[in-house]
């Protein structure tokens, strides 16, 4: 049994954003999908797990950017399971373009749900043993706790959205991506135009569902000359008053 799962995929016109770069929403979306096909092809499908009244999910994502593809890109996408804790597991990923070249390096931790008892369950024995655990960490560096966040010169904005039907996901809650997707459409617009994302760090904290409200709240820290920034948003739950989220990234000048 190989310690690391592979599949390749395409770039399509779905994926990519108007400069016909792949997304990041969409990257993170392929992410969701290999990790689930790695359960599966181990006898642990969605399907199955849900029969038992047990899920996934993602407590949190950490990915380096060298560069997103074009559209119409081949990539071929790596995943293996490097360390498990009890009810936690931490999966990382390679993703590498048709020379073989890696462009993207992310690492995540899932936590193993029981649906209905709405509490952690231990992973089982024989679900560990198929992975074959491979220790090797794709991004261990980390910049949400960075103290470049707490500085006290930063632009300030604020951007509500409604949670609409098309962004839950089979668990009755927010798919993880959405709040990627939120907080990239809430960037004002010369840092969408002139900037590339190097660096995005996802922390989940609490659920969001439909019909709730949310406002993304974000800090932007601006570096030397402008060309480096850093931008802290925290997604927050309007009805509930909590943090849902908080997404580090940093995003290098492009033009």
């Amino acid at each position: 049994m190989k310690k690391i799962f592979k599949k390749n995929y395409e770039i399509h016109s779905y994926d990519v954003m108007r400069n016909q770069l792949l997304s990041p929403v969409r990257l993170v979306d392929y992410l969701n999908d290999i990790a689930g096909n790695h359960s599966e092809s181990l006898g642990y499908s969605m399907r199955n797990l849900f029969e038992k009244e047990i899920s996934w999910i993602v407590l949190s994502w950490n990915l380096t950017i060298n560069r997103l593809p074009y559209l119409r890109s081949k990539i071929n996408i790596e995943t293996w399971v490097s360390q498990v804790k009890r009810s936690f597991a931490y999966r990382e990923f390679l993703l590498k373009d048709e020379n073989n070249e890696i462009f993207c390096k992310a690492s995540s931790l899932w936590l193993f749900y029981h649906i209905t008892k709405r509490r952690p369950v231990k992973i089982p024995s024989d679900l560990v043993n198929l992975w074959i655990l491979n220790s090797d960490t794709s991004c261990p560096d980390s910049i949400i706790e960075s103290d470049i966040f707490k500085g006290l010169d930063f632009d300030y904005n604020e951007s509500d959205y409604a949670v609409e039907k098309q962004d839950i996901d089979v668990l009755d809650h927010v798919h993880n991506s959405r709040y990627i997707g939120w907080i990239i459409d809430s960037k004002p617009d010369n840092i969408k135009k002139d900037y590339s994302l190097k660096h995005l760090q996802v922390s989940y904290h609490h659920e969001v569902k439909y019909p709730e409200n949310i406002t993304v709240k974000q800090k932007i820290f601006y570096q030397k000359d402008k060309r480096d920034l850093f931008i802290l948003d925290q997604i927050w739950n309007k009805s509930k008053e909590t943090i849902s989220s908080e997404i580090a990234t940093y995003w290098k000048l492009s033009v």
